[in-house]
C-alpha cells in the first residue's frame, strides 16, 4: 500500500487551525480531477498545518463518544458527496478490525497516538501477510488509496486518541466507508518462507 505522510507544519499567518479550515483545504484538494492516490496525496498536504485542535474536535461529539464508547462520529458530509469527515475516538489499546476501504483515505492525527498494521493477502487469499508498521503522533497525516489498503490501527498510550479520517464518498449515502473485514490468519514476516 502506497501512503502518504507529513508532519505537522508550523502554522503561518493569522489563521488558527479549525474544522471550517480544514474542510476548505480538503475542498480545495479534491476539486481537480486526478486519481485516488494523486487526489489524497493533494489532500495530504494540504492538511499539514491545518489541523483543529482536539478540544475544538471533541466539542463536535456527543458526551460518550468523547470517551471512546461510540467511536465513529460523522462531522461533516460535503453538499456534493465528493468528501465526508469522520472523528474516530479511540480508548488506550482500543483496535479498529483488519479492513478496507471503499475510496481513498487521509488520516489526521489531533491527539494520542495511533499504531497501524497493514497487510496483504497471501497467494491463496486465506491469510494476511503483515507488510508494514507505522507508529503516528498528533500532528501526523497521512492517506492511501485501494487497491492494497488492508490495515488495523490501534490506540496506543494512556489517554483517549483523537483522529480525523476523511474518505473520497458521501457517507451520509453509503452509511461507512469499510468495504471488508479480515478475520483471518496473519503471518509475521519471519514466519514467511
Amino acid at each position: 500500500m502506497k501512503t502518504t505522510q507529513t508532519s505537522r507544519a508550523a502554522v503561518t499567518g493569522p489563521e488558527t487551525p479549525s474544522l471550517e479550515g480544514m474542510y476548505a483545504a480538503i475542498r480545495a484538494a479534491t476539486r481537480i480531477p486526478a486519481d485516488w492516490q494523486v487526489v489524497v496525496d493533494a489532500v495530504v498536504v494540504g492538511l499539514s498545518g491545518k489541523l483543529p485542535p482536539a478540544d475544538e474536535v471533541l466539542r463536535e461529539v456527543p458526551a460518550q463518544a468523547r470517551q471512546g464508547s461510540d467511536r465513529s462520529q460523522v462531522l461533516h458530509v460535503e453538499p456534493d458527496g465528493s468528501f465526508s469527515v469522520v472523528a474516530l475516538i479511540s480508548r488506550p489499546g482500543q483496535a479498529t478490525s483488519v479492513h478496507d476501504h471503499t475510496t481513498w483515505c487521509a488520516v489526521a492525527v489531533v491527539a494520542g497516538t495511533e499504531y497501524e498494521e497493514r497487510f496483504s493477502l497471501d497467494e491463496s487469499g486465506q491469510a494476511l501477510l503483515l507488510t508494514g508498521t507505522r507508529t503516528d503522533q498528533a500532528g501526523t497525516v497521512s492517506g492511501f488509496a485501494p487497491p492494497g489498503d488492508i490495515h488495523r490501527v490501534t490506540s496506543l498510550g494512556p489517554s483517549v486518541g483523537v483522529s480525523l479520517h476523511v474518505y473520497g464518498t458521501d457517507l451520509a449515502r453509503i452509511g461507512n466507508s469499510v468495504r471488508r473485514t479480515y478475520d483471518l490468519p496473519i503471518v509475521e514476516p519471519y514466519e514467511i518462507g
